[in-house]
């Protein structure tokens, strides 16, 4: 494919950007055949019908999202004429999607953390062949190196009472790195917040195993499993 989800997005965004206040139809902006849209001029491009299907999808995830909304100001078609809101225009300023994007963005980490995720993403979207393969691969790197991010090495072991872990690498678990990245986010944890913790790094444990194990596995599961790790991080990150 020739664009990525991001990228679609950005394009989207812009597009309802100029004469901003001024609606758009949505299907003014993705186009139809022989009839080029907005969005294609953006890209300098014309579309094939299973790349506008995509951007289709993308738009939605957009209007899901906040970041564009309908008008309800038409009286034949309502709901397809768009305005982009002030929280589109703040992600087309930093070129970010949505508040995963912004953590990610805001760790500041020596690693391509929003590639590692759009690279997840892309793969799901696209599904070529072996993608379950290349979801798996961005999917795990990714928590690898978040974790990696929040919790270095230096500082998880010069933490009170810490004991290595031999079998893994650098004696240090993920659990240990989150342990030590909310406990240095927080002067204090209640007894509930502990075991919502703990919950959330099974949680992880269980989509980096899960990640491991996806060979031929469905679509739709796939998908829950990317939303399931996503919404663990969001709560670990967005503290």
């Amino acid at each position: 494919m020739r664009f990525t989800r991001h990228n679609l997005a950005m394009a989207i965004l812009q597009a309802y950007s100029e004469n901003k206040g001024n609606s758009k139809n949505r299907f003014n902006v993705l186009g139809k055949p022989y009839q080029q849209g907005s969005l294609e001029r953006v890209l300098h491009t014309q579309f094939t019908d299973e790349e506008r299907a995509i951007a289709g999808d993308v738009l939605m995830d957009l209007q899901t999202g906040g970041l564009i909304r309908p008008t309800y100001a038409d009286i034949t078609a309502p709901g397809d004429w768009l305005v982009i809101t002030p929280k589109g225009e703040q992600a087309l300023i930093n070129q970010t999607i949505d508040r995963l994007d912004e953590l990610l963005q805001g760790l500041n980490s020596p690693y391509d953390l929003l590639s590692m995720r759009r690279g997840m993403h892309d793969a799901l979207l696209v599904k070529n062949t072996d993608w379950q393969r290349h979801v798996a691969t961005s999917g795990r790197e990714l928590i690898t190196k978040v974790l990696h991010t929040i919790a270095p090495d230096d500082l998880v072991k010069s933490q009170p009472g810490f004991q290595p872990n031999n079998p893994s690498q650098n004696g240090i678990t993920r659990k240990q790195r989150i342990i030590y990245y909310l406990s240095s986010m927080q002067d204090h944890v209640s007894d509930r917040d502990i075991s919502i913790i703990k919950k959330a790094q099974d949680l992880i444990e269980e989509c980096y195993a899960k990640f491991s194990a996806i060979t031929h596995t469905d679509k739709k599961e796939v998908e829950h499993l990317v939303k399931l790790t996503e919404v663990t991080m969001m709560f670990i990150l967005d503290r």
